[in-house]
Order: structure tokens, then C-alpha cells, then sequence
């Protein structure tokens, strides 16, 4: 399976064709820290849970963070609609907004907090998405974990229902040209210059599924995967599916949430 492949914008645009973070949208921030931790065989950290609204995966190439909304939940103005699906990092936040503002409206202006500032858009499709400035690069190395899942997000789901419409769109976002041939198909791989594959998915509209897949974890043994994760107690929605390209299965966390786990041929 062509996950990406790297490509560079075919004009200058102020968003990185990459996925700085993807982001799950919990309940109850601890018993969601301690889900994941223990998925991928790592320590809970503590000082991370401080009373803050997010819980954050320093994994390479694209992070995870797990974000309760508690905040939000507290200005009026505020949806759930608003929430993020992943992040696309800026050079310029400014900049970004402006040139995201010409393609449609942005949930709210630019917010800044110290060592970083972000703004929220949506896609046509009524995905949220966050545009993010941060001196932050994302450049982690991939840690330790005491599980056969790997610490690594292999790629991000965008759920869409007119996949040409979003192929389009996500590429002119980015700067990027449309692949005509591959827009026809039930999955878009738009071309980042690194970390998670950017997936746009259509399968959850052909199949009348009512829920989401955000992401998938990266395995090099999904027997071994599956086992571990039922000897931790962890939910699977499902049974294992293998495919020519790669076998997988879905896990579910407290929250209801889908997490695959795949093992690339």
C-alpha cells in the first residue's frame, strides 16, 4: 500500500505539509492517559497530569494528545464542532490565518500561549482542523515502550464523503497537486514531507459506519500486538482483518474511540 511519499508545495504556502499532532477527544483526561500508556508499554507521566486540559505523546514524526476540552467547555462561544482532528504546523500563525481566511472562516482568530499560538478551521467536509506555530518541531526520537505496538503513528484518517471535492481541497490547502487517477479511490494519501501518512478516508461513508477511525499505531508483529493487548484487558472492536498490503486490528478506548494497530507488508 502507497502510504506517502515525500513531496515539496508547488507554491509557497504558510502551512507544512506534514501532521505536526493528531489529537483524541477524552472524557476523563487520567483514565485516558493511563489506556494509552499502557498500549504502548510506557510510564504514566505525572507531572503531565497537573490539572491541565491535555495529555501529550512526545512520539516522532507526529504527536498524540489527548485533549479533554476542558477549557473550551468553558467559553461560551465554543462548539464541539470546533474540536481538532489533527495539526498542521505554521511558520507564520499570522500569516497562516490570513491565508486560511481566504479559503474559508476560521473558527476563531489566532490564539497565543508563550511558545506557541494556533487557530482552528474546518474543512468542507465539517472536519476541524488547527493550524499551530510552536518552537516545538515535533524532531522526537521514538521511545522506549514495553509493547509490541510501537510508539509511532503510522497515519491519520480524515473521514470524507465526496473524495474527489476533498482530495482537492486539502491539496490546494497544502500547496500540492491533485492526483486525478488516485481521487477516484475510497483512500486519498496526500503527500507530507514526513511523519504520519495523511489519509482521506471515504470507506466509513461507503459502509454506513457510524463511528471514526482518528489513527493508526505501527507494528512489526500484529500476533504478538493482539495478544499483548488482551492480556492488558484492552477492548477490540472486532476481529483482526488481513489485507494483501497489511493486516490489522481495532481497539477500543474508554472514551469509544477506534484505535488501529497495522502491520505494513
Amino acid at each position: 500500500m502507497d502510504i506517502w511519499f515525500p513531496i515539496r508545495p508547488a507554491r509557497d504556502v504558510p502551512l507544512e505539509n506534514r501532521v505536526a499532532s493528531v489529537f483524541v477527544h477524552v472524557a476523563d483526561l487520567r483514565r485516558s492517559a493511563e489506556w494509552y500508556c499502557r498500549l504502548l508499554g510506557l510510564p504514566v507521566l505525572e507531572e503531565r497530569l497537573n490539572g491541565g486540559p491535555v495529555y501529550w505523546f512526545d512520539l516522532p514524526g507526529t504527536h498524540l494528545i489527548l485533549d479533554s476540552d476542558a477549557a473550551n467547555r468553558q467559553n461560551p462561544d465554543w462548539r464541539e464542532t470546533m474540536m481538532p482532528r489533527l495539526m498542521f504546523p505554521a511558520a507564520d500563525i499570522d500569516r497562516a490565518y490570513d491565508y486560511v481566511r481566504e479559503k474559508g472562516k476560521p473558527f476563531f482568530e489566532p490564539e497565543r500561549h508563550g511558545p506557541m499560538a494556533y487557530f482552528n478551521f474546518p474543512d468542507p467536509e465539517g472536519n476541524a482542523l488547527m493550524a499551530c506555530w510552536s518552537t516545538n518541531r515535533g524532531d522526537d526520537p521514538e521511545p522506549d515502550g514495553a509493547s509490541p505496538i510501537r510508539p509511532r503513528i503510522g497515519g491519520v484518517f480524515v473521514d470524507v464523503r465526496d473524495m474527489r471535492a476533498a482530495a482537492r481541497w486539502y491539496t490546494d490547502l497544502l500547496g500540492l497537486p491533485l492526483d486525478e487517477m488516485n481521487a477516484e479511490k475510497s483512500v486519498y494519501s496526500v503527500p507530507v514531507t514526513g511523519g504520519a501518512a495523511l489519509l482521506l478516508d471515504r470507506n466509513r461513508f461507503l459502509k454506513e459506519e457510524p463511528y471514526s477511525v482518528p489513527f493508526f499505531f505501527e507494528t512489526e508483529d500484529l500476533r504478538a500486538s493482539l495478544a499483548y493487548a488482551r492480556e492488558q484487558g484492552l477492548e477490540t472492536a472486532g476481529e483482526p482483518e488481513a489485507f494483501p498490503d497489511l493486516d490489522l486490528f481495532v481497539l477500543t478506548d474508554p472514551d469509544g474511540n477506534r484505535v488501529m494497530v497495522c502491520q505494513v507488508h
